[in-house]
C-alpha cells in the first residue's frame, strides 16, 4: 500500500510540498496508515484489528501512566513481556521522564484512519484512492480531474471492487463494528 501509493504519487502534480500547498491538500497520514492497516488484514481468515486497537489503547494509557504502570496494565492483553516492553517503549518514545505520564501519540493514527475509512467505505473510490498517491480520501473528488492516470499501479486485490467491498464488510463484522457506531 505504502509502496504503490508512493509510486503513484510521484507522477501527480501534488507530489512535492509546493504541489501539496498549491492544491491545498489535507494531511494524508490518517488515510495512508488506515488503508495500510486494513490491507494488512484484508484476506485473513480472522481480520481482527487488534494491533491498531492495542496501539491506540497503549498510547491513551501511556498519557495517564508511568512506564512501569503501563507495562503492568498491558499484561491484561499482552502476556509476552518482551512484546509488552516493545509496546511500552513505542508509546513512551521521546519522553524525558518515563516515570511520569506522557506519550508519543502518533500511534493513534492507525485506528483513527481505519475507522474513518470504514465509516466512508461506500463513498470512497478505492482504486482512485490508490491511483492518486499520498492523498486523503477527503481530497479525492477535488483531485480526480487533475490526476495523471496513464501509468498508475493498482494492487491485484483491488481489481475486483465487489470482492474488495465484501472484505471490508467482513472486517466490519469480525470486529463488531456497525455503521451506527462509526
Amino acid at each position: 500500500t505504502h509502496y504503490l501509493r508512493g509510486i503513484n504519487n510521484a507522477q501527480q502534480p501534488w507530489s512535492s510540498g509546493i504541489g501539496r500547498k498549491k492544491h491545498n491538500l489535507r494531511p494524508f497520514n490518517p488515510t495512508e496508515e488506515g488503508l495500510a492497516s486494513i490491507h494488512s488484514v484484508l484476506f485473513r481468515k480472522d481480520p481482527t484489528l487488534w494491533r491498531a486497537a492495542l496501539l491506540y489503547y497503549t498510547v491513551y494509557q501511556a498519557s495517564r501512566m508511568s512506564f512501569s504502570q503501563l507495562f503492568h496494565s498491558l499484561g491484561r492483553f499482552v502476556q509476552d513481556p518482551n512484546t509488552r516492553w516493545d509496546y511500552c517503549v513505542r508509546a513512551k518514545r521521546g519522553q524525558t521522564d518515563t516515570a511520569q505520564p506522557g506519550c508519543f501519540s502518533k500511534d493513534q493514527v492507525y485506528l483513527d484512519g481505519i475507522l474513518k475509512i470504514l465509516r466512508h467505505r461506500e463513498r470512497i473510490d478505492f482504486q482512485l484512492l490508490m491511483s492518486l498517491g499520498k492523498v486523503s480520501y477527503e481530497d479525492l473528488d477535488r483531485l480526480k480531474s487533475l490526476a495523471l492516470m496513464e501509468h498508475v499501479r493498482i494492487p491485484h486485490f483491488l481489481q475486483d471492487t465487489a470482492c474488495y467491498a465484501e472484505q471490508l464488510e467482513k472486517i466490519m463484522e469480525v470486529n463488531q463494528l456497525t455503521d451506527e457506531e462509526l
